[in-house]
């Protein structure tokens, strides 16, 4: 979550610029378009994903509050968007950001710069617990290497060493993100209910207690990842 200061310093900038809202499913970005700007969440999140050759969604990431993309194209790696960008939440507003200005306000802002560096590292660090997550052969552990990365990158620790994961998703969307059917995701969520190590239920937000996570999994690549309680 973003301190307080770079709170000030973004929306300082940004709110120099127009917005545009997007309802939940609305297509922001296709793949293969040339953005016309860069754009920075002020409220919601979006999703980026890419399509299988049968139509089937493959979940890439998550876009929270202050983030930028698509990346690539505002960095100048790539003429246009590789992945397609949609809005995951009710009423998504985006700023609408010139490229050249987005890039010289980083460029000249060290907070800034250091922000969007913390921002990129978390994209590395999602983008290989998801592929970790997606090599192992098992569903249940296919599930619950998922759970940690999301965790992991979007989730906010609460008390007794338990974090929530800070997005609205379906079994359907846990089907995308493990490559599963959304009958086999749903049986083993709901297995890791019964276990203790996820909690979830109508208007209440997934919450995975760490601690239950680590002794099933007992890998010292977690042992490693995993964060300091924070409460």
């Amino acid at each position: 979550m973003a301190d307080a200061a770079y709170s000030k310093l973004i929306n300082a900038f940004v709110n120099k610029y127009p917005t545009r809202s997007y309802n939940k499913g609305e297509i922001i970005i296709f793949q293969g378009e040339a953005p016309r700007s860069a754009y920075v969440i002020g409220r919601g999140v979006v999703k980026s994903y890419n399509l299988s050759i049968h139509g089937d969604e493959k979940p890439i990431g998550f876009f929270t509050q202050y983030d930028s993309f698509p990346g690539t194209w505002i960095y100048d790696k790539v003429p246009s968007s590789i992945y397609y960008y949609e809005a995951f939440t009710p009423e998504c507003t985006l700023y609408l950001v010139p490229r050249a200005d987005y890039v010289d306000f980083v460029q000249q802002n060290l907070p800034m710069a250091l922000a969007e560096l913390d921002h990129y590292v978390g994209i590395r660090l999602g983008l290989s617990m998801q592929l970790n997550a997606l090599q192992h052969s098992r569903a249940n552990e296919k599930l619950m290497y998922t759970l940690h990365y999301l965790s992991i990158i979007h989730g906010q620790p609460i008390k007794d060493h338990h974090r929530k994961i800070d997005l609205n998703l379906t079994h359907q969307d846990f089907a995308n993100l493990t490559g599963l059917t959304r009958e086999t995701a749903a049986t083993e969520l709901n297995k890791l209910k019964r276990l203790g190590v996820i909690d979830y239920g109508n208007n209440k937000p997934y919450t995975i207690s760490m601690t239950r996570l680590q002794a099933i999994l007992n890998d010292q690549y977690i042992s490693e990842l995993d964060p300091e309680d924070e409460t």
